[in-house]
């Protein structure tokens, strides 16, 4: 936007020189105005530029905080996942212990019932005999 602008002051610059010889009426005082406004339009870009830069940078900065508040976030859901898969390692051991004891107390009452049962038909053969 700059060179632009100084190639219309030099354009004009050529236009005032070529006025003195004869062939318009371009004043100096025309050229400083023109010059002036350049400038200024230079001056209002590079502040918009520059204002511009200045919310991208903010944005970046929220956007990096973002990231490390996510990095955090997924650091703790792995350290819950690696919690929570010991915790049903455990929990398989518990239920397979407690699964054998139950087993294991079924296979006793079975034989004592089966013990009794005998006991119970050899009562019942001899109250037959008698």
């Amino acid at each position: 936007m700059k060179k632009l602008g100084w190639a219309v002051l030099a354009a004009l610059s050529y236009t005032s020189w070529a006025a003195t010889i004869g062939c318009g009426g371009v004043s100096k005082q025309e050229l400083d105005s023109v010059k002036a406004e350049l400038l200024a339009n230079d001056e209002k870009m590079r502040s918009s530029l520059k204002t511009e830069l200045t919310g991208i940078d903010q944005k970046y900065v929220t956007v990096q905080q973002l990231q490390m508040k996510v990095e955090k976030q997924l650091e703790e859901l792995t350290k819950l996942k690696n919690d929570l898969t010991e915790l049903a390692k455990s929990l398989d051991a518990r239920a397979n212990v407690a699964t054998g004891n139950a087993l294991k107390a079924m296979q006793f009452e079975e034989k004592i019932m089966v013990e009794r049962l005998t006991e119970l038909r050899n009562l019942i053969e001899e109250l037959k005999k008698k």
